[in-house]
């Protein structure tokens, strides 16, 4: 059975993946997500937006970036609040080394290695100014 996904969130973050060369989470790997793709992306009708998004997950994963396997965010979320949080990160000498990123429980999480003081108060900000809203 197809899993399907909201096509306009997932476009959105994976053009923030690229745009701010996110790379690879914790679970961007052949053994998790490229099975995982893999199969999603057999049970897609091949001309669907669905199917387009998951080759574009595939490619990802194959040059490093980070995929969406493990967690993505709503558009708006993507928008007010992952940009710029990920602009400030990389001002503040970020890898782009990102481990996941999801709602869970209605609430934003955000998970990088590299962490230090800095990232982590810019991160707690924009966790909270997600969940304020």
């Amino acid at each position: 059975m197809p899993i399907y996904f909201n096509v306009d969130d997932l476009a959105i973050f994976l053009d923030w993946v690229e745009s701010f060369e996110i790379q690879s989470g914790m679970n961007d790997n052949e053994e998790f997500a490229g099975r995982f793709l893999s199969n999603l992306l057999s049970s897609c009708d091949v001309d669907s937006q669905h199917h387009n998004l998951i080759k574009r997950q595939l490619d990802y994963l194959h040059r490093g970036l980070y995929t969406g396997y493990d967690g993505t965010v709503p558009k708006e979320c993507t928008k007010k609040i992952l940009a710029p949080l990920a602009r400030d990160l990389i001002d503040r000498g970020w890898n782009r080394r990102l481990n996941q990123v999801k709602l869970k429980f209605g609430e934003l999480r955000f998970y990088i290695q590299d962490r230090n003081e800095n990232y982590e108060k810019r991160i707690l900000n924009a966790m909270i100014e997600w969940n304020d809203n």
